[in-house]
């Protein structure tokens, strides 16, 4: 039977190949509108632009109709023949679909610990705009964990904004009677511990419960979460 880190892996591989095609598909698409709008205000004919680059005229109808067969460098010369400039351009999403390794053993310590009367879900999505996920969802009776793993700690500022937007849109989703809490997973390094020395306050206002209690209430079915904070956790 696969392990949880399999089935992620696989998970993300099928979420990039679909993800990655239907990104390309659209750019493609809006690629050939464009060209073919600059070809006809230029009044140059499929044929014409086909000869000045040497290839065929089927190949521009091709990106005209936003095929995704055609070269970046056959779509680069053909903008070039109409005086036009083409842009490889990427912008930043929400979060990344690939884990590192560290990160990856980390959530499987965090699930070996959790006791089994929890529902877990990796890479859960979070409802509202965009693509947001958490790393890790647990689910007990009325309680909801949000589980933020990080293998290299990011400014914790930063951590808290994300957190409180994920629980704010899991609370709406969740109804009446649902206890939603967010904690921050971190290795046991004494790095990691260093760095959260260094913000005593910001740490006891948004990540109040010692890791102490978290684990207790991760591993013991009876009781109930006690809160928000910070957990540390073994990747071994």
């Amino acid at each position: 039977m696969p392990s949880k880190a399999a089935a992620t892996t696989a998970g993300v591989r099928r979420s990039a190949l679909y993800d990655g095609g239907r990104q390309l598909r659209r750019t493609c698409f809006g690629f050939g509108e464009e060209l073919r709008s600059i070809r006809l205000r230029a009044g140059m004919s499929q044929a014409a632009v086909a000869r000045a680059i040497g290839v065929s005229r089927s190949t521009i109808c091709e990106i005209e109709a936003g095929d995704e067969s055609p070269s970046l460098a056959v779509r680069a010369r053909a903008a070039a023949a109409l005086g036009a400039t083409i842009r490889l351009a990427i912008y930043s999403g929400d979060r990344p679909l690939i884990r590192d390794a560290a990160q990856t053993a980390l959530v499987e310590g965090l699930l070996r610990l959790a006791d089994r009367t929890w529902k877990a879900a990796l890479e859960a999505p979070v409802p509202g705009p965009g693509r947001r996920s958490v790393d890790v969802r647990l689910e007990r009776g009325p309680e909801v964990v949000l589980i933020e793993v990080e293998s290299h700690l990011r400014p914790v500022e930063e951590i808290v904004r994300e957190l409180h937007g994920k629980r704010a849109a899991v609370t709406e989703a969740a109804g009446p009677g649902r206890r939603v809490h967010v904690v921050l997973a971190l290795p046991a390094t004494r790095h990691h511990r260093e760095l959260v020395r260094a913000l005593p306050r910001t740490i006891r206002v948004a990540f109040p419960v010692p890791s102490a209690e978290l684990l207790r209430a991760l591993t013991q079915p009876s009781l109930a979460w006690p809160g928000d904070g910070i957990l540390w956790v073994s990747g071994d």
